[in-house]
């Protein structure tokens, strides 16, 4: 009788241990699980408390204000591989959109060509690829950024102009348009010219290597262009370092975190190039909840201003925010980036 009494045990507990994980989500019951309306997907280049998680910030206030959610993935450094690696795995759980940088390298427009084929929208945001199926690219006018810091580096100049362009990966179609823009500029003045160019991947170790010997070997460099966030933030530290001989040196850079700030109003920067990434974020968000509801975005290309900042109006400018947002790594783990303290 016993024997029987515990063989039933068993057999009820197969089946209540099938009925909960047959029926119940993974995680918890159903009711526990946050509802939403729609649900995105964000893969990033980079997973930071910067630019990007400036850009994540926006899409986590658009989720409060759409009852949608939008789960962020990024990386510790730049890796293609990885990024088409994590394009692909959300594939198969079928987000209703995802948003991401429109990247050149062909591993990752596969990806993003496979995601389409799944009937996936995509909005590309910060880098434009009309080669890819998007819905639109939201971001800046990369070629009028560059023209802008031409104007800032080149404003009152009352000698020649030699500028070093420190730029992430040539392959990137914003960087390659912020260059471009930058020595349109400069051309139109006939003593100012591009010295060098130094593409750094976004490594600050890189810049940090190299940014000084190429300073050192080519004393006739009185400028700088910073065309994306990482050397921006390295380059006063390094110049700092490297004596009075580098105190006039212009330096003209990308976007708006603490530590840039700090050079504008100390005047170690001549200016910065910024747009609202925050704003960025959410018009991304938006635009896939309204094409699930029916609506296409009214225009293929969405420009975010350009706004050059100074000490002159760095008054009210703020650093970027991103409180809050948690990284989903590639790796499997969870990163907190808290809201920056500097």
């Amino acid at each position: 009788m016993k024997k029987m009494f515990n063989c039933l045990m068993l057999l009820f507990s197969v089946f209540v241990c099938f009925f909960f994980c047959a029926v119940l989500p993974p995680g918890g019951r159903e009711s526990d699980l946050p509802s939403c309306n729609y649900r995105f997907t964000f893969i990033s280049p980079f997973a930071n408390a910067g630019y990007w998680g400036s850009i994540a910030y926006g899409m986590a206030q658009a989720d409060d204000a759409y009852h949608t959610n939008t789960k962020f993935v990024g990386f510790m450094e730049s890796d293609a591989q990885a990024m088409s690696e994590a394009i692909r795995s959300e594939i198969c759980p079928g987000p209703d959109g995802i948003i991401t940088s429109g990247e050149s390298d062909p591993r990752i427009v596969r990806a993003l060509e496979e995601a389409r084929a799944a009937d996936i929208p995509v909005v590309l945001i910060d880098n434009d690829n009309a080669d890819i199926d998007r819905l639109c690219y939201i971001g800046a006018d990369n070629y009028e950024m560059g023209r802008l810091a031409g104007k800032d580096m080149t404003e009152n100049i009352s000698h020649p102009l030699y500028a070093a362009v420190i730029i992430g990966n040539g392959s990137s179609e914003n960087q390659q348009l912020r260059l471009q823009g930058f020595q349109d500029e400069l051309a139109l003045h006939p003593d100012c010219h591009v010295e060098t160019v130094l593409e750094a991947n976004y490594s600050l170790l890189t810049v940090r290597e190299k940014l000084p010997g190429i300073l050192e070997e080519n004393p006739e460099i009185n400028g700088i262009f910073c065309a994306e966030g990482y050397s921006s933030i390295v380059t006063g530290e390094l110049l700092d370092t490297m004596g009075k001989g580098y105190d006039e040196m212009r330096v003209v850079v990308s976007g708006n975190p603490d530590e840039i700030l700090k050079h504008i109003a100390s005047g170690r920067y001549y200016s910065t190039i910024i747009q609202e990434s925050d704003i960025m974020g959410k018009l991304a968000v938006e635009v896939l909840k309204n094409y699930q509801e029916g609506t296409l975005p009214e225009k293929d290309v969405i420009y975010i201003e350009n706004i050059s900042i100074s000490k002159e109006n760095l008054e009210g400018i703020k650093a970027y925010e991103s409180e809050g947002v948690t990284w989903h790594l590639y790796n499997g783990n969870l990163l907190q980036i808290p809201q920056s303290t500097n």
